[in-house]
């Protein structure tokens, strides 16, 4: 309670408008950035100028709906006309970094990114330099590693996990001339943007081929974390089974509990499942068959079907061609947090096909591809009727971005439910309390004040 006081004197003997923020608020935030240990021993000088650096943080937190989703790219050419050529200061060379947990050899996460590293350099060529760090895998390296980079001249960062948030917010805050970016969504850091995918649509191209290729009307789903967007992808997945077969189920299980999903889906009689999302375009991923939508064939071999893939090359390279544009700056005109969440349109997601495919299935997965980057097709705007029987969507109108990515509840052609932190292992923990659907639950993490 001490330190709340003092923290409280500070920030109300501040000459600087916060809106209706309250002094609890703040400090909710304020402790994503520094630690109960630096509000016991910084001065109250340094504590001020501490609060003041996250004013525009502050500010955003205290709007009615922090954080602005935007789901379509952002502008790479300047529109401005013949004198605002003349006058928009944008640079002409990029110094880009990126900084990963792990490496590439033990994460197909990081080496997707990375291809997507590889992309921009291809694409943008002498326009950029571009330089990866890894081994992000704890605060202390984290922060160790985005100095280094800012030392050696990067002007953007990009972090390719949630788990680094923390740490991009702390260097945002301390170099707020360098543009900072984070793999993650639904964080209301003005200070940093924030980017993710559309997995969903694609979610809903492997339903409808899973639809298709079920005997039974069961499928096997396997869900990774009860986080932001996955809901929506496990409902846009049983829609397209549902597409395709009208009494389809959908039995879901969860990786971050305990238990071997896969086997007792075998032991039930399933035959087929989707499991988590091919991190590359390189197909090989794909016939691996634990990764995707695949099947065990009447041989009882595990067969691929199709996935879900992160195309990250084109993200950074419309992300970059906006700052050498000169665009970055315009891009943002509210003093809300902005998190990018682009789709199949936007060429970021899309989805790896398998050969053995029977031909109709192919075509139209292709279809529903092609309908999808078009805009012609919504995969939720349609009669949706969850679990307990709510009418969610009577088929008028289309969710919102911010309806799919707080979406909590399961239809219901889906046998199972979305777990409580205290249901998930302990290493999913970190990702749930950052990002999880039901964050407002999970008690505080706390933390030692010696």
């Amino acid at each position: 309670m001490a330190y709340f006081q003092y923290f409280r004197d500070s920030f109300d003997s501040l000459n600087i408008s916060f809106g209706d923020l309250l002094p609890e608020e703040a400090l909710l935030l304020w402790l994503r950035v520094y630690s109960y240990q630096d509000l016991r021993q910084m001065t109250g000088a340094e504590l001020k100028k501490s609060v003041s650096s996250l004013r525009e943080d502050l500010l955003a937190i205290a709007q009615e709906q922090p954080v602005e989703v935007r789901t379509e790219p952002v502008e790479t050419e300047n529109k401005t006309g013949i004198l605002g050529r003349f006058i928009a200061l944008h640079p002409e060379h990029v110094h880009v970094a990126f900084v990963h947990p792990m490496n590439m050899q033990t994460s197909e996460w990081v080496l997707g990114h990375e291809q997507g590293r590889q992309h921009l350099e291809a694409a943008l060529g002498h326009k950029v330099t571009v330089r990866s760090y890894f081994h992000a895998d704890t605060q202390e390296q984290a922060e160790a590693l985005l100095e280094q980079a800012v030392e050696e001249g990067a002007d953007v960062i990009f972090t390719t996990t949630p788990q680094l948030s923390r740490a991009t917010l702390r260097m945002a805050v301390k170099y707020p001339k360098v543009r900072f970016l984070n793999c993650s969504v639904d964080t209301p850091y003005s200070s940093i943007r924030t980017y993710y995918g559309r997995i969903y649509e694609a979610k809903f191209i492997t339903g409808a081929i899973a639809g298709a290729m079920a005997n039974d009307d069961r499928i096997g789903y396997i869900g990774s974390n009860p986080i932001f967007g996955v809901p929506a992808s496990i409902n846009a997945f049983a829609l397209g089974a549902q597409m395709t077969n009208p009494r389809a189920k959908i039995c879901l299980r969860w990786s971050c509990m305990a238990g071997a999903p896969q086997e007792e889906f075998l032991q039930a009689g399933i035959r087929v499942f989707s499991n988590r999302d091919v991190p590359t375009q390189d197909k090989k991923y794909l016939n691996f068959c634990s990764y995707g939508t695949y099947q065990l064939n009447e041989n009882d071999q595990l067969e691929p079907l199709a996935s879900p893939c992160w195309v990250w090359g084109a993200f950074y390279e419309k992300v970059v061609r906006s700052i050498l544009a000169g665009t970055w700056e315009k891009d943002k005109n509210s003093p809300r947090a902005l998190n990018y969440w682009w789709g199949m349109d936007s060429g970021v997601i899309d989805v790896n096909l398998a050969d053995c495919l029977p031909e109709g299935v192919e075509t139209l997965a292709r279809l529903l591809r092609e309908a999808l980057r078009s805009g012609a097709l919504d995969p939720f705007r349609r009669r949706v009727i969850a679990q307990d029987g709510t009418v969610k969507n009577d088929g008028s109108r289309s969710f919102s971005a911010e309806e799919l990515l707080h979406m909590d509840w399961l239809c219901e052609n889906v046998e199972g439910s979305i777990p409580e932190f205290e249901e998930i292992e302990p290493f999913a923990q970190p990702i749930v309390r950052a990002l999880g659907i039901h964050r407002d639950r999970i008690p505080v993490e706390k933390e030692e004040t010696k």
